[in-house]
């Protein structure tokens, strides 16, 4: 049997697809001769671990620091990053780690780092990442499309953390990070993913639109 799988993420079907207020999309129209101001890019396939705990435990937070280089973030609606890793708080004892190491090895090191009550779920296989960059004009207008939440009130991210909610985007539901290069990430359910591809080229075809990926991440 052949272990040569086949690795597809949610959106590789739509890559390519666009949306643009002076041509119709099925107009022979390379996209070198169309200015798009908004871009869609599905992010890599990486690990996702949803990790429950107590913030209050020195020994908690201390393990977690340990493994991932990076301090568990405790102050609400923020994010802590690396080039590797990236740690959102969700709730009081609710964070969604995201990395590029890979999962099985990630998670021996943080049960060995960590005792207690704690939860480590690993939930990769139900989400993907979508990040959203253009024109501040364009970027601002989706955002408030799509969503009741003011992200225009997070100010900027700097490097190694930032703002993040887990709110209603497009009458589905997201985390929504900002990033240091003014674009935004959208942690998304799988089975969301191509509604929510399909609003943004909808909600951002009055300034030109188009959904890219990275194919066999």
């Amino acid at each position: 049997m052949s272990n040569n799988i086949s690795m597809e993420t949610p959106l590789m079907h739509a890559y390519g697809n666009f949306s643009h207020h002076e041509y119709s999309a099925g107009g022979e129209i390379a996209f070198g001769e169309l200015l798009f101001d908004l871009v869609v890019k599905e992010m890599p396939l990486c690990s996702h671990l949803n990790i429950r705990g107590d913030a209050g435990d020195d020994a908690f937070c201390a393990g977690i620091l340990q493994v991932l280089g990076i301090a568990l973030p405790t102050q609400p609606g923020h994010y802590h990053t690396s080039r590797t890793h990236s740690l959102y708080w969700l709730g009081p004892d609710d964070w969604l780690l995201v990395s590029r190491a890979d999962s099985i090895d990630l998670q021996a090191q943080l049960r060995a780092a960590l005792s207690g009550h704690l939860s480590i779920v690993d939930v990769a296989g139900g989400q993907t990442i979508i990040n959203l960059r253009g024109s501040a004009v364009a970027l601002n207008t989706l955002l408030k499309k799509s969503s009741l939440y003011d992200f225009g009130g997070w100010g900027t991210a700097v490097e190694g953390g930032g703002r993040c909610v887990q709110t209603t985007f497009a009458k589905a539901s997201a985390v929504v990070a900002n990033r240091p290069d003014g674009s935004y990430e959208l942690v998304v359910r799988r089975t969301f993913a191509d509604y929510i591809a399909r609003w943004l080229l909808d909600a951002g075809s009055e300034f030109g639109c188009r959904i890219e990926g990275e194919l066999g991440a």
